[in-house]
């Protein structure tokens, strides 16, 4: 049984940022399960596909942790100064 799944953030403008921080995660291989990101019009488009139900609940998991925490991070980051 192939399962897919597609989720679309709209990320208040930090798709980009988002997007080019998580990149490196897509090198990751594994057996089981293969993870899509796109951005399009500030849209974060996430696409898994998972040869089972349990291997679709764990990337699920694990994207959507990353993409929250990276998220909260720009919110946490967009008030504060950087100082050199």
């Amino acid at each position: 049984m192939i399962v897919l799944a597609e989720f679309e953030f709209d990320l208040d403008g930090n798709a980009g940022i988002i997007y080019e921080s998580l990149l490196p995660e897509l090198g990751e291989d594994y057996q089981r399960t293969k993870s899509n990101l796109k951005l399009e019009n500030n849209i974060l488009i996430l696409n898994v596909k998972a040869s089972d139900i349990v291997s679709m609940r764990a990337a699920l998991n694990g994207w959507l942790r990353l993409i929250k925490i990276t998220y909260e991070m720009c919110c946490i980051t967009s008030n504060t100064q950087v100082i050199n």
